[in-house]
């Protein structure tokens, strides 16, 4: 019996050890991002150590928007991936950490210090009164000796100045100690808006075979990141060849920062339907089904500053939520400047709702967010209660006269009507309250540009590089990738950060524009041919000559010609001069016509060191009416297109070449009417 009871006692035992699944809460980090024009690819790595049995690894942390059918787990070493499960989780708003617990008792000892250095201001009040009320000495009969007049004069004069230094360190103190609150502020609310927010949770249940140490990669989707195609066309001299810089302005606002991870580029957009469309019924006496606008598909943003209500000043580390019903489709913080921006949002209607410590919240409702344009929303706040009272004293030089005042206060009502605050304000006392000119202090975010350039993963300044990074890519059925070889670091902050791709040297044939009847400067082109194999993507373009900027153009990678023209500004170089030629024009009756005859010559100056093409264009009338007759009777050999009367010579020109060509044409009409010829 008793061998019995202990064989079953051993087989529970050991059914309770196989049954128990041990939770383990993996510490990973973004190793890989695959960035679409709408959306991102996030790969995450974290290391597992394990023994023989069942597990629930949780993976915490991770962004709201994340797309549960996005999620991938690849197969961990020696364990079964039993399942995969996606949970959102809700921070307790209201449960204070020890963190902030910590940082409040270190602000309320800075208040306590306070009041301890007001106390002892006043004292110094006190006896700085006492003194200056009794500065004048006694008269006497025979007058006082001067022996007494110099003790008395050098004791005042030594006691005030101690006092006046003692009240210049204590003002020194209480400044220190408004700053280190207003940190303390700064602080706390960071913390606050950390809880405020709601965050994933991937839980994964795996059977391990046997004791293993492995890397865990997991992977999922997100909609709040993307990228847009960008190029500079840069011409040193018409002698070389066209440099093309590939560069891609990469954005997020997915509320994780992308530190140091390896990068991909893609021009494959997830977000629009797989599925192919379909025909409707037409019938042509009802309204076209198909006659609808077509939606935009880019996504749009949301910028602006938050701003302390009663005097406009930023409020720096404020969070500002976009929402759409109960979902949060995008979350931020603003910088030392109070600015925000949160991109991409797609296009829609939303609930801003921006919160600060010490200030009310706010919410604004029906925000609209159109496709491909940033909306613009300031939001002010009201401060939610007054910290607490403060007195802000100025004194004068110490003169020995009673009836002087040593200083003066400033009331509440006072204060908020100040047109600026200096370090000794009470701004400096309130939450949220940013004191620019405070030159010692030294917070984070700060930007000075809205477009950061980084190079290996270090933010420059200066835009003009030839370092750019290496590349490769490849093309795959559905999309062309760029893999950028360099870690990049991406703040969820919603601004454009660009990366620069690679440098391509093309040549090409340069060819100048000139139409001297409405421009007389030459426009220098560069004509690309078989431009591609060189696997542009439709974006925006800069064009900069000769190291100047010379404007913006479009690159449209549905064009279908073989040839792609980018135009390169202007070259003052090349002179074209458009002149009547008064010899030869002529204007004369026929019958009950008039006929007059005009010619025009176009001189041409390349005063360039290099040999050039230059296309010259201009144009003859057209005419409507039977009764008016145009002739072209000379053309200098130009390409004539009479459909619309344009005329169009091909010059090679030498160095220091000048060259004159002409175009004489006549114009015959009645009498009864009026011409303004040329």
């Amino acid at each position: 019996m008793k061998r019995i009871t202990l064989i079953i006692i051993v087989l529970l035992v050991s059914k309770s050890m196989y049954c128990r699944i041990d939770t383990l809460q993996a510490k990973s980090k973004i190793t890989d991002v695959t960035v679409f024009f709408s959306g991102a690819q996030i790969t995450r790595q974290a290391d597992l150590k394990m023994n023989r049995g069942k597990y629930l690894i949780m993976i915490d942390k991770l962004p709201q928007e994340i797309n549960p059918q996005s999620i991938q787990v690849k197969k961990i070493t020696n364990c079964k991936t039993l399942s995969v499960k996606h949970q959102l989780n809700y921070q307790n708003e209201n449960k204070k950490s020890a963190e902030e617990l910590a940082l409040e008792d270190k602000k309320d000892a800075q208040e306590f210090k306070i009041k301890e250095i007001k106390n002892k201001l006043k004292v110094y009040d006190l006896e700085e009164k006492l003194l200056l009320d009794n500065s004048k000495l006694s008269r006497k009969d025979d007058g006082s000796k001067i022996s007494e007049i110099k003790e008395a004069a050098d004791y005042y004069r030594l006691r005030l100045n101690e006092i006046k230094q003692g009240k210049l360190n204590l003002y020194s103190d209480l400044d220190k100690a408004s700053k280190a609150i207003q940190d303390m502020y700064t602080k706390i609310n960071e913390l606050v808006s950390a809880k405020r927010k709601t965050y994933s949770q991937i839980l994964i249940t795996i059977d391990c075979e046997k004791e293993t140490s492995t890397d865990l990669s997991l992977s999922y989707y997100i909609s709040s990141a993307g990228w847009q195609a960008m190029y500079d066309f840069r011409v040193d001299d018409i002698t070389k060849p066209l440099v093309i810089v590939y560069n891609a302005n990469v954005y997020q606002s997915s509320g994780e920062d992308w530190n140091n991870v390896n990068i991909k580029l893609s021009n494959n957009n997830p977000s629009l339907s797989g599925n192919k469309p379909e025909l409707l019924n037409w019938y042509v006496e009802r309204t076209n089904p198909y006659n609808k606008e077509i939606a935009k598909q880019g996504p749009g943003a949301i910028k602006g500053r938050v701003l302390d209500a009663s005097n406009g000043e930023a409020i720096p580390f404020a969070n500002v939520m976009v929402m759409k019903g109960t979902e949060n489709v995008g979350v931020c913080t603003t910088d030392i400047d109070g600015q925000y921006a949160i991109k991409p949002i797609q296009s829609g209607t939303y609930t801003v709702k921006v919160a600060y410590v010490g200030y009310e919240a706010s919410e604004t409702s029906y925000v609209t967010i159109n496709a491909d344009k940033t909306t613009l929303l300031d939001v002010k706040l009201k401060a939610g209660a007054q910290l607490m009272e403060v007195e802000v004293l100025s004194y004068a030089e110490p003169l020995i006269d009673p009836d002087t005042k040593s200083g003066g206060k400033v009331t509440h009502e006072e204060y908020h009507t100040m047109a600026s605050k200096n370090i000794n304000s009470v701004a400096s006392m309130t939450a949220g309250v940013y004191q620019s000119d405070y030159s010692s202090l030294n917070v984070r975010g700060a930007r000075d540009k809205n477009v950061s350039y980084y190079l290996d993963g270090q933010k420059v300044t200066s835009y003009k590089t030839t370092n750019y990074i290496s590349n490769s890519f490849k093309t795959t059925v559905a999309n062309l990738e760029y893999v950028i070889d360099i870690p990049y670091t991406i703040p969820s902050d919603g601004e454009d950060y660009s990366i620069k791709i690679k440098e391509v040297s093309v040549p090409v044939g340069y060819v100048y524009h000139a139409v001297p009847k409405l421009d007389k400067d030459v426009f220098l082109t560069a004509e690309i041919i078989d431009w591609q194999q060189l696997n542009l993507l439709s974006g925006k373009s800069s064009i900069y000559y000769q190291g100047t900027f010379t404007g913006e153009s479009f690159i449209d990678a549905n064009f279908v010609s073989d040839t792609l023209s980018v135009s390169l500004g202007r070259d003052k170089n090349i002179i074209v001069k458009r002149e009547g030629n008064k010899q030869m024009y002529d204007r004369r009756v026929v019958g009950s016509n008039i006929k007059e005859t005009v010619a025009w010559d176009i001189t041409i100056k390349n005063n360039k060191d290099a040999k050039v093409k230059l296309i010259v264009e201009d144009q003859i009338p057209l005419t409507e009416k039977k009764s008016i007759e145009v002739e072209l009777l000379e053309s200098a050999n130009a390409k004539v297109d009479e459909k619309i009367g344009k005329l169009t010579w091909e010059i090679m020109m030498e160095p220091n070449e000048k060259k004159v060509v002409n175009y004489k044409y006549s114009i015959k009409y009645p009498k009864n009417i009026y011409l303004a010829v040329e």
